[in-house]
């Protein structure tokens, strides 16, 4: 009796779980269906724009999310905030970017389309318009003798996820139909000649090449990137032009600019855009300083206008906080960037602290590792309690240091002063010479009559052994005067002790002045002469004086970790890519390798050394550097590939093919690394192995077509 109820309640069971699972296979194909009847409810506008209008730009997740949305009003919003976080200009009613996207694809539509076939966005050469912009350079060879047709771009690009020059080749195969991308690795020099004189030879492709369109498109032809070393002799090629290739075919989704894509919606949905100023509640001060070592630096001081700006939180302990975002991108010549600093401060208060700074300014002070040259700076100072976003720029020079003779950078008024520890001197804005000084931050300081101007100011001179100082004077004037009253200058001369100078060539001096003229306009000159050389230089500053009560005390902040950065390579890197962008190569390369001995796993640094020591054919310093530093898996793919030919170079095929298959684990998505991998595994005989590798290379090719 027992069991027949138990196996008659199995028997209930497996039929209640046939019903159920009955019931669930429907209510599966059910929400399937309702599924695709929301996505054939996408209307044709909305299809258009997602694979049309925004097909090169937009990310992987975006598109996902826009494909869950539900209703019009959805994707309208949707839409419209994808075009706000790219706007050039946040909070403002035009964007420049939309307007130049819908530019391009009308470009590319009435130029690239002719012959091909298809509408012109949907081509090669349409995809790049679009992505990338015109051109600053193009060569068109439509009918050079032994060639099928050939367009070749240039590029100069700003973008962090793409070489800062390279060439895009397009030509026309087997002479008609559409232009299609040009692969030195994949294709290869023989695919643009004509006749059978080069069929499967590229070295007598690479000469009808240069022959007819000139030993530059031959050079093109093996690399599309202009300081990667080839051999025109054997006509070899790698596989970095094809990761250029990849990336420009899937820039939307390469990290650095998915990433900076992230953090833009967090801004906009955390900061109202109708809050984002353009600098007016906002003041900044620039100071070129010289440490202890002799290395130059931009300390800068961010201050808001009134007390009121900056927003305090009270919280339910009694205290209160605050969180503000500072940003800075520094950008080299031709507006191009060479890093950002992005520093988040948190902080909470205790009452009495409260009480003492609820009256005054906030102020925030960093600094910059520059080193000699002209820089444009863009500040963004965030406040995230309040939801409010101020914006300004800086042109700013840093002199260098002349080999003879002595330069004043800049004349620094500051309010107060005091000690600092002297092993902290080299890493807190506005420390120089033992003493941290609180700058004044307003453009042209104004100061009430019957007061003081506190100035500040390094002499910079050629480093030497102090004690060769001894004895040698500089001749020190300070001229006062309304620039408007002729006449009215007043000018005070001292003398300056050379051996005041530290061994790394600075001297930091000032000079407290009373204010008793009348009201108006003042410029302060600080010139500084040699008695031995004769050599003159100087300095200049601005101000006010008004009969007006003057402005609330500031409470300023220090940049929170610099001290970290110093310890784990950062400044370093960051003065490196100073060099690099500067053209100073060797410079850069010797703080590269400052960085990466600091921390190994500082990709930045490890990446522009391989590309420095590659540029030259050194590929044993490469090899040298990946067995000090090895790679990590975020190391990019020219990187990878460029340590991969090191070592095969230098012999050491299997570490090539031991650094691409950590690379591919890494990086699935990048066929040029299954191609590389491939090419080594037949070169010791694997041929199945190599067989399955360039399948899957080609696999991946054409998904991203």
């Amino acid at each position: 009796m027992h069991r027949f109820r138990l196996n008659g309640a199995c028997s209930s069971a497996r039929m209640s779980l046939r019903v159920l699972a009955a019931l669930a296979s429907a209510l599966f194909c059910f929400q399937q269906a309702a599924l695709c009847q929301k996505k054939q409810k996408l209307e044709e506008n909305y299809r258009e724009w997602l694979a049309r209008d925004v097909a090169y730009i937009i990310t992987k997740d975006e598109k996902d999310a826009f494909l869950r949305l539900t209703t019009n009003e959805a994707r309208d919003k949707f839409i419209e905030d994808f075009w706000a976080i790219r706007n050039p200009n946040p909070g403002s009613p035009s964007n420049s970017y939309k307007d130049e996207i819908y530019q391009r694809i009308a470009f590319a539509n009435a130029r690239f389309g002719i012959g091909s076939g298809v509408e012109g966005w949907r081509t090669d050469r349409g995809r790049t318009y679009i992505t990338l912009g015109p051109p600053q350079q193009k060569e068109i060879f439509r009918n050079s003798a032994n060639l099928y047709p050939i367009e070749i771009w240039f590029y100069s690009s700003t973008n962090a996820a793409l070489p800062p020059f390279f060439y895009v080749m397009f030509y026309q195969r087997e002479g008609s139909g559409d232009y299609r991308f040009y692969s030195p690795y994949t294709d290869g020099p023989d695919k643009l000649v004509t006749g059978v004189e080069a069929i499967n030879s590229r070295s007598a492709a690479l000469r009808m090449i240069r022959d007819s369109a000139g030993p530059e498109v031959a050079r093109v032809s093996l690399s599309l990137l202009p300081d990667e070393p080839v051999d025109e002799t054997t006509a070899a090629v790698s596989l970095e032009s094809d990761i250029l290739l990849n990336s420009i075919r899937n820039l939307a989704n390469l990290p650095v600019n998915r990433d900076e894509i992230v953090r833009r919606r967090t801004l906009k949905e955390s900061v109202s855009s109708r809050l984002l100023l353009e600098g007016r509640n906002l003041d900044i001060v620039t100071f070129p300083a010289r440490d202890s070592r002799g290395l130059t630096r931009l300390d800068y001081a961010v201050r808001l206008h009134h007390p009121r700006d900056l927003s305090m939180t009270a919280e339910p302990d009694g205290r209160y906080s605050y969180a503000v975002e500072v940003r800075v991108v520094v950008f080299g010549k031709d507006n191009r960037p060479i890093f950002t600093q992005e520093k988040k401060l948190t902080d909470s208060i205790t009452k009495a602290r409260f009480e003492e700074v609820k009256d005054r300014v906030f102020g925030y002070e960093g600094t910059v590792p520059l080193p000699p040259g002209k820089y444009h700076l863009d500040f963004q100072f965030t406040d995230w309690t309040q939801k409010a976003s101020h914006h300004t720029t800086r042109e700013v020079e840093v002199p260098a240091p002349l080999k003879e003779g002595v330069i004043v950078p800049s004349v620094l008024p500051f309010r107060a002063a005091a000690d600092i520890d002297p092993s902290l001197a080299d890493v807190t804005p506005f420390a120089v010479g033992g003493v941290q000084f609180t700058p004044l931050v307003e453009k042209d300081p104004t100061l009430g009559p019957e007061t003081s101007l506190q100035v500040m100011y390094q002499i910079w001179a050629p480093a030497k052994d102090p004690r060769q100082n001894l004895g040698k004077k500089l001749d020190v004037r300070y001229a006062l005067g309304r620039p408007a009253v002729p006449g009215s200058a007043k000018e005070i001369q001292e003398e300056v002790g050379m051996e005041q100078f530290d061994a790394g060539g600075s001297l930091t001096t000032g000079k407290k002045l009373s204010l008793d003229q009348a009201n108006g306009n003042y410029i302060l000159t600080v010139s500084v002469s040699s008695f031995e050389t004769k050599q003159n230089s100087f300095g200049t500053l601005n101000f006010k004086v008004l009969d007006t009560p003057p402005g609330p005390e500031p409470w300023d902040v220090l940049e929170p970790g610099i001290a970290e950065d110093a310890g784990r390579g950062v400044l370093d890197q960051q003065r490196g890519l100073c060099y690099w962008a500067l053209g100073q190569v060797d410079e850069a390369r010797a703080w590269f390798r400052r960085a990466l001995k600091t921390d190994d796993s500082n990709e930045i640094a490890r990446a522009r050394l391989v590309d420095a020591y590659y540029s030259k054919k050194d590929y044993a310093a490469v090899v040298s550097l990946y067995s000090d530093a090895g790679i990590t898996e975020h190391t990019d793919s020219e990187t990878l590939l460029r340590i991969a030919t090191s070592l095969d170079k230098n012999g050491k095929t299997e570490q090539a093919i031991s650094v691409l298959e950590k690379a591919v684990a890494s990086h699935p998505e990048q066929g040029p690394l299954y191609l590389a991998l491939a090419q080594y595994y037949s070169e010791i005989g694997s041929t199945q192995k190599a067989a399955e590798l360039t399948q899957k290379a080609k696999s991946l090719r054409t998904s991203n077509r």
